[in-house]
């Protein structure tokens, strides 16, 4: 799912539970239309999590509300995709992208939500 990936290990994450996954690369995702740098590779996670500081440093906004979030391109001004919140996250439905516009960004073993 990365157009670029080094291999190479690079310290741990904490996520839920009280786990921890070993950085072991780091690259780029995204298509044509967007791109993130500076993604981690991580051992053991089991869901694709996008930093929102990585947006911004990728000259994206993100708009939240107490029910939805919004990724904006700040060149072009225009919504880049949507996201709704659900159990105190903010899920992108890949299916519904396809509504939007919005060409899939990534998806592991045939899950539909990021």
């Amino acid at each position: 799912m990365f157009l670029t990936l080094t291999m190479k290990e690079g310290g741990t994450v904490g996520f839920g539970r009280n786990q921890n996954g070993k950085i072991i690369g780091k690259g780029t995702i995204g298509n044509p239309s967007i791109s993130i740098n500076n993604v981690w590779f991580v051992d053991r996670l089991r869901h694709n999590l996008l930093s929102i500081s990585q947006f911004s440093d990728n000259d994206y906004d993100v708009l939240f509300d107490k029910s939805n979030c919004i990724v904006i391109n700040k060149n072009g001004k225009s919504i880049v995709f949507k996201g709704m919140r659900k159990n105190n996250v903010y899920k992108i439905n890949f299916l519904e992208l396809a509504d939007q516009k919005v060409v899939c960004l990534l998806s592991v073993n045939g899950k539909k939500w990021l």
